[in-house]
């Protein structure tokens, strides 16, 4: 993967009845910056509902335009009240994000993960990443 190049902190909800959506906001630390993010996608097979709060190491982000896309991952979750999982996520820039999600919920699913995200460079803010990610995300 390289070295790693920004810090992403997010929070995601996530719903599944056969089908699932995900959506939620972030906040993206790079170059010194950090940007707001919005998070959509779905793919998921299952049931149940949970939120995940998570992080994730960027790498490959050369330019904050970059970060725009849809990822793809492989995901499977099961939680029940709480859980923890883990997902490489990348998109067609050549950006990677290795993420280390928390979850609470019930929800059991498995599936292709589509999410696509969106950086907001009007929320801009001089900033550099935090050691931990702290909840909720302004």
């Amino acid at each position: 993967m390289g070295q790693p190049t920004a810090k992403l902190c997010f929070g995601l909800r996530d719903v599944a009845l056969a089908g699932g959506y995900s959506w939620g906001k972030g906040r993206l630390y790079f170059g010194g910056h950090s940007y707001p993010v919005r998070i959509s996608g779905g793919g998921a097979v299952g049931i149940g509902y949970s939120r995940l709060r998570g992080e994730g190491t960027v790498y490959n982000l050369a330019r904050l335009s970059d970060i725009n896309g849809t990822y793809w991952s492989v995901r499977a979750e099961a939680t029940i009240a709480r859980g923890r999982n883990v997902a490489v996520l990348d998109n067609n820039h050549g950006v990677d994000i290795k993420t280390t999600m928390h979850t609470t919920g019930a929800h059991l699913a498995a599936a292709v993960m589509r999410l696509t995200l969106r950086v907001d460079p009007g929320g801009e803010r001089v900033e550099t990443a935090p050691a931990r990610c702290t909840f909720p995300i302004h």
